[in-house]
């Protein structure tokens, strides 16, 4: 990634960040007050939180930027997902007002994804797409609990989603570390909203498609680390 490059997406990615905690500061403040500009939520508070606690997901992307080293091309997946991601799923939170945080990010995303080499993220993804398959489920949890009602659903919701989207990655570090997330994840937004298809089958699918991503990461991981067979020496 050139330097250059790299701060445009930096500045971006913060400058979008900084808005998107304003308007969500405006959701839960007097988000109730505007409703045509704050998309005319139910829970303004809980919706507003969950845009803040998004943006700075987002401003933590934008910071790992900063650093004068160029990110691998495995974290620069990760900056582009912390990019993206709130700046799809804010706009269902506080809508008109995320309309420039959300180019803002968009465009510090793609200058992420575009700025150092297309062939090798799509390396990145080839060599990892189940368990990006189980943070997009992750993401699409989200989606639900924005729009699930009561404020506790919405936490229950937002939590499982955040979870959700890290399961998989954590099987590096530890097997039982990612499953905990995993279960944390996908259970009780399910059980509180049994009466509802999508959920269930959405933790129906991310433990299935989730559990067999760990076992698969955990096993790469463990044989990256296997010292290589020691080759006979010839005298």
């Amino acid at each position: 990634m050139s330097s250059s490059r790299q701060r445009t997406a930096a500045a971006f990615g913060a400058a979008g960040a900084a808005l998107g905690v304003a308007a969500g500061v405006i959701q839960a403040s007097i988000g109730a007050r505007i409703p045509d500009w704050t998309g005319a939520k139910d829970s303004p508070l809980s919706l507003g939180l969950l845009t803040i606690l998004l943006s700075l997901i987002a401003l933590a992307g934008a910071a790992a930027l900063r650093g004068p080293e160029t990110p691998s091309p495995g974290r620069r997946v990760g900056i582009a997902l912390g990019l993206l991601l709130p700046a799809v799923l804010c706009l269902s939170t506080v809508g008109r007002l995320w309309y420039l945080p959300g180019a803002l990010l968009a465009t510090a995303a793609g200058y992420t994804i575009a700025a150092g080499g297309v062939r090798e993220l799509i390396a990145v993804v080839r060599a990892d797409w189940l368990p990006g398959l189980v943070s997009v489920l992750g993401g699409f949890e989200l989606l639900m609990a924005v729009s699930a009602g009561p404020a506790y659903l919405v936490v229950t919701g937002v939590v499982g989603g955040l979870a959700l989207l890290v399961a998989p990655w954590l099987a590096a570090r530890s097997p039982a570390g990612a499953r905990t997330p995993l279960v944390v994840g996908t259970l009780p937004f399910a059980a509180l909203t049994w009466w509802s298809a999508a959920t269930p089958l959405l933790a129906v699918v991310a433990l299935a498609i989730g559990l067999p991503a760990i076992r698969s990461h955990t096993t790469q991981v463990d044989s990256a680390r296997q010292p290589a067979a020691r080759q006979p020496v010839i005298h």
